[in-house]
């Protein structure tokens, strides 16, 4: 029996000392209204502001391009694509703040385009900016077009811009890689009103850099003020709400993954005691 307790005690060591930031009193995520977010069922992230847009989605800069980049639609009546959220390295049913989160768009092969992973991912592009732009207004350019017209055409006034890079969140990442980790803490930009701030954090899936920072995931507007999701500095306050109807089983519900099937069967045994 102590030869049991001392091996419990040399694991739990481990883990605490291997994870600090992985605490298990970190609060739990929760969905509009009000329930856990479960891991590997579909949400909607919406804005917390009313009047400032729809919810987030998958589009393309231009045709063929890929791979997809995560947009806000322009109006709020849009709730955009779901997405499913997967907590790394610790396995969990629920999504807790500050944990490293894997966040990936819930759509079918084919609606994307590009056919590859709808794996969020923080990719660099540039930006071309106007004489009279300061930083916060960059405005986003593909850099593929910026290229092509700069072959065509070397007069043209948008090649005499400066171009700086700016890192955006696409599709196309992998599981548990640096550039592919978030993680969701809570916001209290409105005081009664529950909303979350997600924010990229790749020291905490294994990065190489020294850097123990975590990122704000905000929108970057580009000329014609579509919204890109990327890294800014301001904040950008989300809610996350099912795409499912409620959080308990509704047989019109089509599962397409395992995870999420998993994930609906453990909150059947949950509600059911």
């Amino acid at each position: 029996m102590k030869i049991t307790f001392s091996v419990i005690f040399f694991n739990l060591f481990i883990i605490t000392t291997t994870f600090p930031l992985l605490s298990t009193s970190s609060d739990l995520i929760y969905d509009s209204a009000g329930n856990k977010l479960l891991k590997g069922l579909p949400y909607y992230i919406l804005p917390l502001l009313r009047g400032t847009g729809g919810g987030l989605t998958l589009s393309q800069t231009t045709k063929n391009t890929c791979p997809l980049n995560i947009t806000q639609e322009p109006f709020e009546v849009n709730n955009g694509v779901p997405f499913i959220f997967t907590p790394i390295i610790l396995d969990e049913q629920f999504v807790r703040g500050s944990y490293p989160t894997s966040i990936e768009a819930d759509v079918q092969k084919d609606q994307n385009p590009c056919h590859g992973s709808n794996i969020w991912t923080v990719s660099k592009v540039n930006v071309a900016k106007d004489d009279d732009d300061d930083d916060d207004d960059a405005r986003f350019k593909d850099h593929k077009d910026h290229k092509k017209k700069k072959h065509d055409d070397d007069d043209d006034d948008d090649d005499k811009k400066d171009f700086t890079p700016v890192s955006i969140v696409t599709t196309g990442g992998e599981f548990n890689k640096p550039e592919s980790c978030f993680q969701i803490v809570e916001d209290d930009m409105m005081p009664g009103l529950l909303s979350y701030q997600i924010q990229y954090c790749p020291f905490k899936c294994g990065s190489s850099s020294t850097v123990l920072t975590c990122y704000n995931v905000g929108l970057i507007s580009d000329a014609d003020d579509k919204k890109y999701l990327g890294l800014t500095d301001a904040i950008f306050p989300v809610v996350f709400t099912n795409s499912f109807g409620t959080v308990k089983p509704a047989k019109t519900l089509t599962l397409s993954t395992f995870s999420r099937l998993s994930a609906k069967m453990t909150s059947f045994s949950r509600s059911a005691k």
